[in-house]
This record gives structure tokens, C-alpha cells and sequence, in this order.
């Protein structure tokens, strides 16, 4: 605990009495009737975005990218994609994580059935899919290439119109519901199902693999697509503007707008204007360390707060600036100037072990 003793000087109303970190703080245990197993740790995060553990990835590129992001989703956590690579990469990345599992595709990868066999194999590959659906100039599902189709070709001119399926396709009416979509799966004995119009439209796309990933990650969390949730890290930059329009386009969940000093015009202005050109958004924003930074930046539309300067294990804001104030002490008084708002505080840094989890 780090004590600082008041002194008679004109400024002793600058200093704190106590700072309290996770060290300094035990839960005194209390008598309980809950079973570990019916607990529900599930939080809120935004209005709008439930975790159902309440762990988020630290957007640092030694930390998040797709891969951890996804193994993150699938247990109920969220990863926070790092900035520091171009916008395009950084859009590419979401659209893995949106890709990886899906209720229903809504965007599913198409060729026409004047493609080559090569460009097929080629995109597979690259998006490590099976199969692609054939669709012609007006959208109208024609045919359906599989990994299948191909095993025995080797000419990949070949137009893909030769080989792909286009008689007795298996095909979902627009509405099916996964249940719905798992019965004709089982039934047919088919891995891709179409979904198309009444007009015979290509809709979207659900896969059998995507029905075992359901069952394999009940925890996992989902948008409404069911496609997992993933979030992205941005700064105060020129082009922050351009890279949150290319992420929100990829289908990004929550932009978490990153400063290590959060209480700042620059983090407000750029926070107010992403709320306003972005309003379906959700945006967290920090880092504070005071009840009253973490009520600028709400006030300024932010959905979450992110606390702490510098209790990180590599962050040198504290030792460089001089600056920062004992984790706990500064979750609580950001959680008592944030009292019924309804807005989401995150803990960030300083998490040793799982106990500091708890305390957090």
C-alpha cells in the first residue's frame, strides 16, 4: 500500500491519503449456497455486447491478432485487434475472425461459372474454404463447387461450369434457422447449404462446420449472424477516421479508441466525432485513472471505460511520465463517478493472477 502523509504545505490537498493495488486487497469470504458450477460470471460490456467471460485481450501486436481473437470468442471473451499494422490488414484480420464460424454467411465467397478451376483452388485456399457457390450475372445460384469436384482435376483452365454441381441442389428456404438447416443437413448428407430467395437468389451460406463449432463452444459469443465477436484497437491519428470506416465495413463489433492518457481534448474530439459519423458503433475508450476522466470521456458517448495508467507489465507511463494511480483505488473511483450509468469499466493492466481478476 503506498502511504503519503499530508503535510501543512499548500499543496497537501494534491496528494491522496492512500493507493490501494491488487496486492493490498483481499475478498473476505462470506457463507454461499451457489455451486461453482451454476455461476454465472456472464458481464456487460456495452448496452449492446454480453461477454460471457469477462476477459478482453490487450490490442498489442505481440498479443492480438485473428488467431487469439477467435480462441477468445469461442470461450466467451473478446479480442481487441492491434493497430499497428496498415488499415487494410487490419480490416483483413476482422474479416477472419467474422469468417472463422457463422451462423448464416451472409457474404459468402461466389464465382461465375465462367471461372477457371485455378481461380477456384486459389481462393479456397487463400480463405481455407471447401466449397463455393456459382452464382450468374443476376445473382441466381446455378451450381455449387466442392473440394470434391476437384481432386482429379488437372486442368485448371477449365471452366468451373464443367465440373460443379448444378442438378438436385440442396438448398435452404430463406429463414432457416440452424436446427432447421442441421435436419436437411443430416438428411442429404451435404457439408454447404445454400440459402436462397423465393426468386432463387443466393442469400447466404451455412456450413456443417460451423453447427459443430456451435456445439463444441457453448460459451462462445456471437453477433446476430451469428459470427463471433471481435474488437479493434485504433488511435488519435490522421487516418483514424479511414481505418474505423474500413473496420466498421469488415463488421467490427466494438472500436476500442486507445490513448494512454484518455483525458485528453484530442481523445474526446476524436471519440465525439467517431460517435457521430459512426452511430451504430459501439466504442470504448480510455485509458483514465480518475472518476472524473472516465466521466469525459461517457459524456462524450464513450460505451465502455478503460482504467488504468500504467500498471501494465511493460508500460512505462508510470517510470517515463511520473504519472498514474494504484489500479484499484482508480477502478473505484471510476466506478463511483460512473454509478447508474450503465456504462461498461474495464480494468486494464496489472493482472498478475487470477485473483486480481476477481478484485478487479
Amino acid at each position: 500500500m503506498a502511504t503519503i502523509k499530508n503535510t501543512p504545505s499548500s499543496n497537501s490537498n494534491k496528494f491522496f491519503g492512500e493507493g490501494l493495488t491488487f496486492d493490498d486487497v483481499l475478498l473476505v469470504p462470506a457463507y454461499s449456497q451457489v455451486l461453482p458450477r451454476d455461476v454465472d460470471i456472464s458481464s456487460q460490456l456495452t448496452k449492446s455486447i454480453t461477454l460471457n467471460i469477462p476477459m478482453l485481450s490487450a490490442a498489442m501486436d505481440t498479443v492480438t491478432e485473428a488467431q487469439l481473437a477467435i480462441a477468445l470468442a469461442r470461450e466467451g471473451g473478446l479480442g481487441i485487434l492491434h493497430k499497428n499494422m496498415s488499415i487494410e490488414q487490419q480490416a483483413s484480420e476482422v474479416r477472419k475472425v467474422k469468417r472463422s464460424e457463422n451462423g448464416l454467411i451472409l457474404d459468402p465467397i461466389t464465382l461465375s461459372p465462367d471461372a477457371s478451376i485455378g481461380e477456384a483452388l486459389r481462393l479456397m485456399k487463400e480463405n481455407k474454404i471447401g466449397g463455393i457457390p456459382i452464382i450468374d450475372a443476376g445473382q441466381k445460384l446455378v451450381g455449387i463447387l466442392t473440394n470434391r469436384d476437384m481432386r482429379l482435376e488437372t486442368d485448371y483452365k477449365k471452366k468451373v461450369s464443367s465440373i460443379m454441381t448444378s442438378e438436385h441442389l440442396i438448398t435452404a428456404p430463406e429463414g432457416t434457422d440452424l436446427k432447421k438447416a442441421e435436419l436437411i443437413f443430416k438428411k442429404n448428407k451435404v457439408e454447404k447449404l445454400p440459402v436462397v430467395s423465393k426468386a432463387g437468389k443466393l442469400i447466404g451460406l451455412i456450413t456443417f462446420g460451423d453447427i459443430l463449432k456451435l456445439k463444441s463452444h457453448p460459451n462462445a459469443v456471437k453477433d446476430s449472424f451469428g459470427r463471433l465477436l471481435v474488437g479493434a484497437g485504433v488511435g488519435i491519428t490522421s487516418d483514424t477516421m479511414d481505418r474505423v470506416d474500413a473496420l466498421y465495413k469488415a463488421g467490427v463489433d466494438v472500436i476500442c479508441l486507445d490513448s494512454a492518457h484518455g483525458h485528453t481534448k484530442g481523445v474526446i474530439d476524436m471519440l465525439k466525432n467517431v460517435k457521430k459519423s459512426f452511430k451504430n458503433v459501439q466504442v470504448i475508450a480510455g485509458n483514465v485513472g480518475t472518476g472524473a476522466g472516465a466521466k469525459a470521456l461517457v459524456d462524450a458517448g464513450a460505451d465502455a471505460v478503460k482504467v488504468g495508467i500504467g500498471p501494465g507489465s511493460i508500460c512505462t507511463t508510470r517510470i517515463v511520465a511520473g504519472t498514474g494511480v494504484p489500479q484499484i483505488s482508480a477502478v473505484m473511483e471510476a466506478a463511483a463517478a460512473l454509478k447508474g450509468k450503465n456504462v461498461g469499466i474495464i480494468s486494464d493492466g496489472g493482472i498478475r493472477y487470477t485473483g486480481d481478476m476477481v478484485k478487479a
